[in-house]
């Protein structure tokens, strides 16, 4: 099995001019390979095979996720030739498309120091991998670009950058470097001997678009692996169906995922016909309207006596959706989603009587990266996702906090929901506000009425109070 992903998956012979060089930078490529290769390894998985570099002489090896996923035995071969089984994983991110394994302890030195800072334009780099089972092979180039994942999905298309499952957020260093099927985990080193990427996929769509993902991808990963416990392959994360980001908003989706608490999650469950309810009902009694200063429509909320109660729809001046709420009582209850300004989904949760009770869904840039069970606010399970991928899952809040990303996606969940509580108390401020001025202009208008009612009471109790005198009069006189 071709170990690339399929979709920039390279042709079988690439063919690479290599423009002539001077002397001293062969006697520099010729002492970077001696300082380097031994770091160099061969991954050989039961279904594929790639490269990876050794980071620490623990045993601790980098290579892509592709090259592993899926795998059930995974074999580690050093340029001396010396094979060592590979004991399990202690960090994936497929979104970044790295694994970090681990080995036997080695018996001396091999680990090659990563880049602190990302590499500059128009650097010499050398690659280093397996290309088509060539094992052990070095190519040179330059650093063409440094690319973060937003532009290189617009490049090659959003659709196949999904599919690859790759974050907008990671770092990608292109390199005229040739890379070829087999090269995918093996470093991409300046010529300090630092690895500055990790040597990736190659775009078909033209010549020399090399991309491995970057040292502080790679740093990161490993700074999330402190203290993590060591994994067999088996608990690798799975693909699923690869999800379609406009769907999110309210059409149903084929997407499930079973927790390990039993239940099943579909984005079904979130399903609303937003266009259908669009402040259709604003003339109605109960609901509040509020407009941006530009006139366009902001918000329609139901209310009783100033207090939000059933639905509350709100959306940006450039009518792309931003809230979609219900309530009880002023409290959250049932369905609440949250978009962008771009229409793309941020946060979607559900609840009861004003406490988190059911699934919770956070994104980033339309990107599904926590999938949430809770109980009365109290989580049963939290899932850490990449799209389409299941991650690392814990029971506990507690738990996740002490795994980085884990901790990191929390405290952005807990950022949106402050922000959207600030956002809720104005609004409530605004409703209140709404319902109070509809009272006074309603008793301004009452007024002439109230006041004739009010004289017409006067009058008919002054006159009875005269009859009442009078008979006491003609009953004291007998008149």
């Amino acid at each position: 099995m071709n170990d690339l992903p399929c979709v920039v998956r390279v042709g079988a012979v690439v063919l690479a001019a290599v423009a002539a060089q001077s002397s001293a930078l062969a006697v520099d490529l010729v002492e970077l390979v001696k300082k380097v290769e031994h770091a160099v390894v061969r991954v050989d998985t039961d279904a594929q095979f790639g490269s990876g570099v050794i980071v620490d002489d623990r045993g601790y090896v980098l290579t892509n996720y592709h090259v592993v996923e899926g795998a059930s035995t995974v074999t580690v071969t050093l340029r001396s030739g010396e094979k060592m089984r590979a004991k399990g994983f202690l960090a994936v991110d497929p979104t970044r498309d790295l694994a970090l394994l681990v080995t036997e302890k080695f018996a001396k030195p091999r680990a090659v120091k990563i880049a602190a800072a990302a590499p500059r334009i128009g650097e010499n780099v050398a690659a280093f991998g397996n290309p088509q089972g060539f094992s052990f092979t070095t190519t040179e180039g330059i650093v063409s670009a440094v690319r973060p994942g937003s532009e290189v999905s617009l490049a090659i298309g959003a659709d196949i950058y999904r599919a690859l499952g790759y974050s907008n957020h990671a770092t990608w260093v292109q390199t005229t470097a040739a890379i070829s099927s087999g090269n995918s985990g093996g470093p991409l080193v300046n010529m300090n001997a630092e690895v500055v990427g990790l040597n990736t996929w190659h775009h078909r769509g033209g010549q020399n678009l090399n991309f491995a993902i970057s040292a502080s991808d790679m740093n990161r990963l490993l700074d999330g692996a402190k203290g993590a416990k060591l994994l067999d392959f088996r608990a690798l994360p799975k693909r699923a169906a690869p999800l379609d980001p406009p769907s999110m908003r309210g059409r149903d989706d084929e997407f499930t995922v079973e927790l390990p608490t039993g239940r099943v999650f579909t984005f079904a469950i979130f399903q609303t016909d937003y266009n259908a309810m669009r402040l259709n009902a604003k003339n109605k009694e109960g609901v509040v309207v509020i407009r941006h200063p530009n006139g366009a429509m902001y918000a329609a909320a139901n209310h009783d006596k100033g207090v939000l109660d059933g639905l509350t729809l709100a959306q940006y001046e450039n009518k792309q959706p931003m809230v979609f709420a219900q309530y009880v009582d002023g409290r959250r209850h049932g369905n609440l989603k949250t978009w962008d300004e771009a229409g793309r989904p941020v946060m979607f949760a559900q609840y009861v009587k004003g406490r988190r009770h059911g699934f919770t869904c956070l994104f980033d840039e339309a990107e599904l990266v926590l999938l949430a069970e809770y109980k009365f606010d109290q989580p049963e399970w939290i899932q850490l996702m990449a799209n389409e991928l299941v991650l690392e899952g814990f029971t506990s809040e507690e738990e996740a906090a002490k795994h980085t990303e884990a901790r990191r996606i929390l405290a952005r969940l807990d950022e949106v929901d402050t922000t959207l509580k600030k956002n809720e108390v104005d609004f409530r401020k605004q409703v209140a506000q709404f319902e109070r001025e509809l009272r006074k202009a309603r008793a301004r208008e009452l007024a002439p009425e109230k006041r004739r009612r009010i004289q017409e009471r006067i009058n008919q109790r002054a006159a009875a109070n005269a009859a009442f005198l009078r008979e006491m009069f003609r009953r004291a006189y007998g008149r």
